[in-house]
């Protein structure tokens, strides 16, 4: 039985698709300095780049990890989560609306990134089990913070300058710190390829991380009698799916 909801949340028709590897979760005003993959003559991986950090950070000597956070930036001021989606994929995106939203605004409290081997729109179990789960079910991965009440959410292999021709690197972030003045969820596109990435509204502040996973009777994949056919509502409708959970824990942050 599912446990209860901790908090309402509203699913969003925003997508983050990652062609295989990590995404990256910071404030909007962090990621002009993001670097994504950088690669050699040879196409193969920089070792010192962010996207090879971000990798490293999730698949260490010892273990692979769900998340965890990474600094970045000129002397790795910035603080970022990198959380792993377990193969190419997209995750869908809820949102916890915040006070200020019932009165007309747009800021969340929280949200909420869910990973599922589901075609989209074919059973909205992962939904409930994820937004449902206890906290004794989740891991926690510490704290990230968004000062400018704008979180971008992206595939960590795309850097900051693939988003947009930039001049210089004082264009590329102004040009990235308008998205934050358009309605959200903004999409964040690279090379003709749509929902790499997501900015999101939410209430400035520190966000308290805990990352979730659920293994389901019925496995990840459906058959394609399951994919194609007439759909259902089923009693066994358990599947796995993986999610991490935004909470704000703390008033409006500096800086």
């Amino acid at each position: 039985m599912d446990s209860p909801a901790r908090t309402a949340y509203m699913w969003t028709s925003s997508t983050v698709g990652s062609l295989g590897g990590p995404l990256l979760v910071c404030d909007l005003a962090a990621f002009p300095e993001w670097g994504g993959a950088v690669h050699d003559s040879a196409y193969a991986l920089l070792p010192g780049c962010d996207y090879a950090r971000a990798l490293a950070a999730v698949h260490t000597d010892d273990d692979d990890l769900e998340a965890a956070l990474l600094g970045f930036g000129d002397g790795t001021e910035h603080v970022g989560l990198v959380w792993e989606m377990d193969g190419e994929g997209r995750a869908e995106v809820a949102l916890s609306p915040s006070r200020g939203a019932a009165a007309g605004g747009s800021e969340s409290d929280g949200f909420l990134l869910l990973r599922s081997w589901l075609p989209s729109g074919r059973s909205a179990a992962p939904r409930r089990r994820a937004a449902g789960a206890s906290a004794a079910e989740e891991s926690d991965m510490g704290e990230v913070v968004f000062p400018s009440g704008r979180a971008v959410v992206a595939w960590a292999a795309v850097g900051a300058d693939e988003t947009g021709s930039y001049a210089t690197p004082q264009e590329r972030a102004a040009t990235l710190g308008a998205l934050a003045r358009l309605h959200p969820p903004v999409p964040l596109n690279v090379d003709g390829q749509v929902g790499l990435g997501t900015v999101l509204w939410v209430t400035p502040g520190t966000y308290r991380v805990t990352c979730g996973g659920h293994e389901g009777t019925r496995g990840r994949y459906m058959s394609q009698e399951e994919q194609y056919g007439a759909q259902w509502s089923s009693v066994d409708d358990d599947w796995s799916c993986r999610w991490v959970r935004f909470t704000r824990s703390s008033g409006t942050a500096e800086g």
